[in-house]
């Protein structure tokens, strides 16, 4: 439950900040829809949404491009710091 929640807190974070300097970027977007999608799940579909996530996000990032501030960009560091938990291995333990 602690690894569930520290991801929801950090995309949170991340979603906030987004939503202050680019709220009408498809980025910030995605973010929003996929913090409300993560705060309803849990187990096996919890990390499979966010591993969609880490698989879509720099995608639609860079398509659209998007320049992160320094806040921005330690605050997606730190969402994407999840993807070193090793995806539905650590499902069991959320």
């Amino acid at each position: 439950m602690e690894f569930r929640n520290e991801a929801i807190f950090a995309m949170k974070d991340l979603s906030v900040e987004l939503n202050k300097y680019h709220y009408g970027s498809e980025t910030a977007k995605y973010v929003r829809e996929t913090l409300a999608e993560l705060q309803k799940n849990e187990g096996v579909a919890f990390t499979g949404t966010l591993q969609v996530f880490f698989n879509r996000a720099p995608v639609v990032k860079l398509s659209e491009s998007v320049e992160f501030n320094e806040s921005e960009e330690k605050l997606w560091r730190n969402v994407f710091s999840f993807n070193n938990l090793g995806n539905n291995l650590w499902g069991a333990r959320l």
